[in-house]
């Protein structure tokens, strides 16, 4: 599964009133380009066809981090002088009650606003350190609470921005940052680290802000994170933008748009050979990959670049988990065990958050049951990495590294061997084009996040029963696609429509 990121999907913003540059605007393009441009200078109309909405759950997600990072904070710092900054929504206003506390010395301030010019941040924690400042001989550095184990970009990004106002606030720029997770564990950044990275970011932020609209790209966060996904397709088709490429990375699509090529037919129409290192990210491979694929897009073409090797023998086995990110657990394990009995669906699962421990112990008494010879298939990395997580949380095994060592992701076997007339390379973009089809009331990973968070919530048997159905259909799909794998891709070929798999 693609489970749903552990931050909101949604920020609020922090004026309402004034175009201000946020931490969010970083989050935001760094999900979809779009979506700063869009929420400036999408028409009314736009938003009403375009924009999606935040759902209950998101609300609901979006209310219950705030609240979360409320107890981390008092359970962190309960010793400590903390003091709180009331939020009114005006920047200025919020700026100036945080510079008195900081003038003040306050050891700790919580939710302070900091603003300078048309910049405006709130970090969750404004820490005082030893050093001098324009305040006197101590200075502030900028703390977020997050969710979280390592930093991401965005993160270190919003960090950087964060210092970069104290900077202009109080005369120096913090030599560190830091993110606090809900463990407690202080994970630290040296901003400086990050200034030339920042400071581009800052240049695409600027120009978007004036009325340019970004370079097209199509990400599958522009859907699942953001709210401007049918938008930014619209767009890209409309204009046959090589955006639609699959894997093609913003770096090589500037690279070719500067030399001229924009569209589809045009990529699929380039010379790999000649263009080779005429640009940075612009190398052979890589340009007979985009090639095949805008040729696969302009034609409707299914080509296999590799021929596929896999197993014949052993005990077939389909793996999938279930998260719940926002309580940082796995709550379902799934398989599609293929045997002499024909295929059997079997599962471990967790009802409860405590209940985790315990599913794993299962799951690992399982595990030496397995015959000799078997092999497990799953669609992703997402899979063989939470076992390393769960592992170091509850205990390995001899059978657990067998396991391991048996397992086989058909993500990346397939996007390397295969490709695909289609904008993205997920579970539920390929296997419904060869044919497969869902049919739960639960359609994806973010909807199961949801409604098992419903299911603490409730209790309601019904719910965990269309979430274990829609895990099912998952490891169904699994198998679905490799059974296409057998009996189409084992040695290279080029399908053109009607595909022969549809007849």
């Amino acid at each position: 599964m693609n489970p749903l990121a552990s931050s909101a999907t949604y920020q609020v913003d922090m004026s309402l009133h004034h175009d201000y540059l946020t931490a969010t605007d970083f989050y935001r393009f760094l999900q979809c380009p779009h979506w700063p441009y869009f929420e400036r200078f999408a028409t009314d109309e736009q938003k009403k066809e375009f924009k999606r909405e935040m759902t209950e759950p998101e609300r609901n997600r979006l209310e219950n981090g705030i609240a979360h990072e409320k107890d981390v904070v008092t359970a962190l710092f309960k010793d400590e002088n903390v003091r709180e900054v009331p939020v009114t929504r005006d920047a200025e206003k919020d700026c100036e009650a945080t510079l008195a506390l900081m003038r003040d010395g306050v050891p700790i301030i919580y939710q302070g606003t900091l603003t300078s010019g048309d910049w405006t941040g709130r970090p969750d924690l404004l820490e005082r350190r030893e050093g001098e400042s324009s305040f006197g001989d101590w200075h502030y550095v900028p703390v977020d609470v997050k969710s979280t184990h390592s930093l991401e970009k965005y993160q270190k990004l919003q960090l950087v921005f964060y210092a970069t106002l104290l900077e202009r606030l109080q005369g120096r720029f913090p030599a560190e940052t830091a993110i606090v997770n809900s463990d407690g564990e202080r994970l630290t950044f040296t901003p400086a680290d990050c200034i030339s990275e920042f400071d581009e970011f800052v240049l695409e932020l600027e120009r978007l802000r004036a009325g340019e609209r970004p370079d097209l790209v199509l990400r599958k966060s522009c859907f699942d994170t953001g709210p401007w996904g049918a938008m930014c397709k619209r767009l890209c088709e409309a204009e046959h933008d090589i955006a639609l490429l699959y894997n093609v990375d913003v770096r090589k699509l500037r690279a070719l748009r500067g030399l001229g090529i924009h569209t589809i037919d045009e990529a699929a129409a380039m010379d790999p050979v000649s263009l080779d290192g005429t640009a940075p990210g612009l190398r052979l491979h890589g340009l007979e990959v985009a090639k095949r694929q805008a040729q696969a897009l302009k034609d409707k073409l299914v080509i296999v670049r590799e021929a596929v090797a896999l197993p014949s023998e052993g005990l077939e086995i389909h793996f999938d988990i279930e998260s719940d990110p926002p309580n940082d657990m796995d709550y379902l394990y799934g398989f599609l065990i293929r045997g002499a009995e024909g295929d059997v669906y079997k599962s471990f699962v967790a009802e409860r958050l405590e209940d985790e421990g315990k599913m794993w112990a299962a799951f690992m008494a399982w595990l030496e049951t397995l015959p000799e010879t078997f092999f497990v298939y799953h669609y992703s990395p997402y899979e063989f990495l939470r076992l390393g997580v769960l592992e170091k949380r509850y205990g390995g095994s001899q059978a657990l590294d067998r396991f391991r060592e048996h397992m086989i992701d058909l993500k990346e076997l397939t996007s390397s061997s295969i490709i695909f007339p289609l904008y993205f390379y997920g579970l539920k973009y390929i296997a419904p084009f060869l044919g497969f089809r869902w049919t739960g009331t639960v359609t994806g990973g973010g909807q199961s996040v949801d409604e098992f968070e419903k299911f603490l919530e409730t209790g309601d048997h019904k719910i965990l029963e269309a979430i274990m159905l829609y895990n099912e259909e998952d490891v169904r799909a699994t198998a679905y696609l490799k059974d296409w794998l057998v009996a189409y891709a084992t040695q290279k070929n080029a399908y053109t429509e009607p595909y022969p798999w549809t007849k």
